[in-house]
């Protein structure tokens, strides 16, 4: 009975060792941010979602109808979506959506804060589109009418294209225009404008002042066309931005609670309930997992030497060879999973990694390989203490056989001698 419960506090040992190397893992690899950063970066994962996002954004709805109005083909809104969405902005946003699920996961905050803040590109959309408009006038032809009605017809023309979306082929250049004929070239346009769609013709009256002074300060050059064109685009980047919005809070953030609790046909508060049910014993087991795991060994340890009493020998050696068993276990299992859990991570994704996978693939290949690599200073540790107490021992064995092999006289020395070699022996 005796040797059952210590081969099963033996166990109970090299159980909760191995428990508390897997949940200090855990806790320094699958809650902690810069496993997954680092992982991202070591594997140029960033650039990748960076360049599926930008495909992903161009083939999104308001995205479709803003490149239509502003006559874009796929190579320019290609570079336009470069200057808008940079490539830290998009890393910076990952980071950000890992720190926040791992503090939620962790129980720093209780309510999850997890958010894509899109104030940065928003704030980028108009200069950069406009810049845009501003270049296609600038290579526009230049036509040189000669009266005031083919300059007004000229400008309506031009206006006409902008206002369905097109840039204008040719543009009519004011330069060596007589000033009067060029006023009455501009006096000419407004009014027949009312065709246009009313955003667009508010827009264009609203700056036609503009347009006016600075056609008649600077006729020789393109800025006169350049407040037009920008006039009459403004209210459809607008329009874009004001549509890009509608999915955000004040601040310009997309909450990814909130999207999340969409997608699950749940209101919010009920989703991060749920949410927390997950979280709860994650918590608890990255915060008293380790400890426990230490305190159960250590219990089992001391059990596993009283359960040894009176013999000295045996409540030494038996916690001992335990440790020196746990140690190399904890070794060889190390190396197992190592190698079995690469094979299955790979199994998970296959051939069919995609944009989608390459990340998750990246990141579980190290994650099995971390888990499989437990720290090595534990283990060799208990190998040591487990040495050291065999040792102490083996000591102790050889001590008692020496004394009670000393001679004292005859047949009866030697029998006491095996007496004593024969209690030496029952002790262990």
């Amino acid at each position: 009975m005796r040797t059952i419960v210590a081969l099963l506090l033996a166990v109970l040992v090299c159980v909760s060792f191995l428990a508390f190397l897997t949940v200090s893992k855990v806790r320094s690899t699958v809650l902690e941010p810069t496993f997954y950063t680092s992982v991202l970066e070591a594997n140029d994962s960033y650039n990748a979602i960076y360049e599926e996002l930008l495909a992903e954004l161009e083939h999104r709805e308001e995205v479709e109808q803003l490149r239509e109005e502003l006559g874009m083909d796929s190579e320019e809104f290609e570079r336009l979506a470069r200057e808008v969405v940079t490539p830290s902005f998009v890393k910076a946003q990952i980071d950000g959506i890992i720190t926040g699920v791992l503090g939620y996961l962790r129980g720093e905050v209780e309510d999850p804060q997890i958010f894509i803040d899109l104030s940065q590109p928003i704030e980028r959309m108009r200069p950069v589109s406009l810049d845009y408009v501003d270049r296609r006038v600038e290579s526009a032809e230049l036509v040189y009418p000669t009266t005031a009605a083919e300059y007004a017809e000229e400008a309506r023309t031009l206006i006409e294209y902008l206002e369905r979306g097109v840039i204008p082929p040719r543009v009519p250049s004011l330069a060596n225009v007589p000033e009067q004929t060029l006023e009455d070239a501009l006096d000419q346009v407004l009014p027949v404008l009312s065709y246009l769609d009313p955003r667009t013709a508010a827009s264009l009256e609203s700056q036609w002042e503009a347009v006016r002074a600075e056609a008649l300060s600077q006729p020789e050059s393109p800025e006169a066309m350049k407040l037009a064109a920008r006039a009459v685009v403004s209210p459809y980047i607008d329009e874009a931005i004001a549509s890009v919005r509608a999915h955000l809070d004040d601040h310009d953030r997309l909450d990814l609670v909130e999207a999340a609790a969409e997608a699950s046909e749940m209101p919010r508060e009920e989703f991060v309930a749920e949410a927390d049910a997950f979280r709860d014993p994650i918590n608890t087991l990255q915060g008293v997992g380790p400890t426990a795991a230490l305190v159960i060994m250590a219990l089992a340890t001391v059990l596993l030497a009283l359960v040894n009493l009176p013999h000295r020998v045996s409540m030494i050696m038996w916690p001992s060879i335990t440790l020196i068993v746990a140690g190399f276990t904890a070794i060889i299992v190390a190396a197992m999973l190592s190698a079995f859990l690469s094979n299955v991570s790979y199994e998970i994704c296959g051939d069919a990694a995609d944009f989608a996978c390459e990340p998750a693939l990246d990141i579980l290949q190290e994650l099995t390989r971390s888990m499989g690599d437990f720290p090595k200073f534990p283990s060799v540790a208990l190998i040591f203490l487990g040495g050291i107490g065999v040792t102490v021992a083996a000591i102790i064995m050889s001590r008692g056989a020496s004394a009670s092999a000393s001679p004292r006289g005859g047949q009866t020395g030697n029998t006491r001698s095996r007496s004593a070699n024969n209690d030496s022996n029952k002790d262990w």
